[in-house]
């Protein structure tokens, strides 16, 4: 019996799980390739062949005709939680409107060995765990067959992930589910799990002490992509243009083989809402800056309803979420991934002198060729806001 190629090349797997999930037999597991990618892999021991693992494949026979029905700038009216998210909250927002109506929601999250993970939590206490950007991707492991149990049990689910994960998951349930709200991120694209490993170990060593925290999004140091890490108990700054892995991921050099094709990145998403940062809201809204009380520095959020239910989502709240009419094309222009992939930049030079020489190799790199650039994000970080929409409006 042969056993069934799942697909010819690596870029036709986005390692959803969904494949992992269909096999009657748990034939199929994530392993990791050399560079540390996770690709499913089948044990020729215990495959029937039946077939089912390839049907089930959203992105390689599915094609999505969601169309962007509505789109806002928005914020979440809970300061807290905003301040706790990476742009304005709106994930959070919706979340605390479904496990307050008994659901459950599932994101990703890390574990104390820096293995991120999605999870289900169903209270306001553990929904910090899957607040803020996590530059990684996230193993789903078995949790599309986990919400599977859960809409047949008549539990409201929210499922939150890249627009591959939530389309593998749409494609292993195989139906719509009334109780079902899910949403996608605009994506960058995703590195791996084992570089970030290695890139936490690489701030120990230089610190001399464990990482206890890390904060991809540190809006201390202003909206935008610079971080922060937790050591010895004290908040270390990490400037995007002065961290290796931070740089390559923001200049797409790190990412998995099949995002630079994604078929996702456009306007036609699976999920019922798509989230992200409204990047370039100076230009696009400068009325709501202007005249709301609307503070850019901690954030502000773009929310595109691609479906029906997304829409009556939105609609019940008004409690939770301060909104403000856009359109697609408005997001688009600060969102390069809500129409194209993101395009590789040196990432097959990156990645395979990663898999060769590890991460300390891909330091060394960085720091040859960064020169004067490392500093760009300090300096942007202390122009006051008014001032950088001055100048992006030149």
């Amino acid at each position: 019996m042969i056993t069934p190629a799942l697909f010819e090349s690596k870029k036709d797997c986005c390692a959803c799980g969904a494949c992992l999930n269909v096999c009657p037999k748990q034939a199929i597991s994530l392993q990791e390739d050399e560079c540390g990618f996770l690709y499913p892999q089948i044990d020729e021991s215990k495959c029937i062949n039946c077939g089912a693992c390839k049907r089930v494949c959203a992105y390689q026979n599915t094609d999505v005709k969601n169309a962007p029905l509505k789109c806002f700038a928005a914020v979440n009216k809970d300061e807290e939680q905003r301040e706790k998210s990476a742009s304005g909250g709106v994930f959070a927002a919706i979340a605390t409107k479904v496990i307050q109506d008994g659901g459950i929601v599932y994101g990703a999250a890390f574990d104390n060995e820096w293995t991120l993970r999605h999870i289900a939590v169903d209270s306001l206490e553990e929904l910090n765990k899957l607040q803020g950007s996590k530059y990684v991707q996230s193993n789903t492991g078995h949790t599309f067959s986990e919400v599977k149990e859960k809409l047949n049990e008549g539990i409201k689910v929210l499922y939150s992930g890249t627009p591959c994960q939530i389309a593998g998951l749409l494609s292993f349930l195989g139906k719509d589910y009334d109780n079902l709200i899910t949403i996608d991120l605009v994506c960058h694209g995703v590195p791996n799990n084992r570089m970030f490993k290695n890139y936490i170990s690489s701030l120990e060593e230089k610190y001399g002490a464990k990482v206890t925290d890390f904060a991809f999004r540190d809006k201390k140091l202003g909206w935008g992509k610079n971080a922060s890490a937790c050591i010895n108990g004290k908040k270390i700054k990490i400037w995007e243009s002065a961290s290796p892995y931070l740089y390559y991921f923001s200049n797409a050099s790190i990412c998995r083989e099949n995002c630079y094709s994604c078929k996702y990145a456009g306007q036609n998403r699976p999920a019922d809402l798509t989230i992200g940062d409204f990047w370039g809201i100076e230009k696009q809204h400068p009325e709501y800056l202007n005249s709301s009380a609307w503070n850019e520095a901690k954030g502000i959020s773009l929310i595109v309803a691609n479906t029906n239910k997304g829409i009556t989502e939105l609609n019940e709240l008004n409690d939770y979420l301060d909104l403000q009419a856009s359109s697609f094309e408005k997001a688009a222009k600060g969102n390069a991934q809500l129409n194209h992939p993101s395009t590789s930049c040196n990432r097959d030079e990156i990645v395979d002198l990663y898999a060769k020489n590890g991460m300390g190799a891909i330091e060394q790199r960085f720091l040859s060729k960064i020169g004067l650039r490392k500093y760009s994000s300090h300096i942007k970080a202390f122009i006051p806001p008014k001032m950088k929409r001055a100048l992006k409006r030149l």
